[in-house]
């Protein structure tokens, strides 16, 4: 299901230069949308666009959150992603294959919805996918922040 969501809406890199963190391309947000399946998304990425850095995915009361995200270095198999919000950080089980889109892996996992990095992302804002020293992906906007609240509020049902 998340794989269909990537190749539907594409990816990106979320990396940086190797000397230090990037920043996000110009315009990048977050979006939450309806799926015809009755799945949420939560995504950040450039509107009406294949630029896409993370995706998370739910449904109505689950207990895990699916993410997709790319990594720019790693071998494909079975590996972990890294997220931190705020001094939340926490790293998750991801299945790792050569994305079809950009240089490197695409990574898919599921991180549990009561997850201190997803109570402080809902909180804050606030988020960063770690590895490669990837750009921060923070809501800057109100109807960002309402979106994510709105998105775990699906979630949770």
């Amino acid at each position: 299901m998340l794989a269909a969501s990537a190749a539907l809406l594409g990816a990106c890199s979320t990396v940086g230069p190797a000397q230090g963190p990037a920043t996000a391309p110009a315009g990048m947000k977050w979006n939450a949308f309806a799926t015809p399946d009755a799945e949420q998304r939560l995504a950040y990425g450039l509107p009406d666009s294949d630029v896409v850095g993370i995706i998370f995915s739910c449904r109505r009361k689950t207990t895990s959150v699916g993410f997709f995200t790319n990594l720019a270095s790693g071998k494909p198999g079975t590996g972990t992603v890294r997220f931190r919000s705020g001094k939340a950080q926490g790293r998750y089980a991801a299945k790792q294959t050569p994305s079809e889109i950009s240089d490197g892996l695409d990574a898919i996992g599921r991180i549990p919805l009561a997850d201190p990095v997803l109570a402080a992302f809902e909180k804050t804002g606030l988020i960063s996918q770690v590895e490669d020293k990837a750009y921060p992906q923070d809501a800057r906007t109100p109807a960002e922040r309402a979106d994510i609240k709105r998105f775990f509020g699906f979630c949770r049902g």
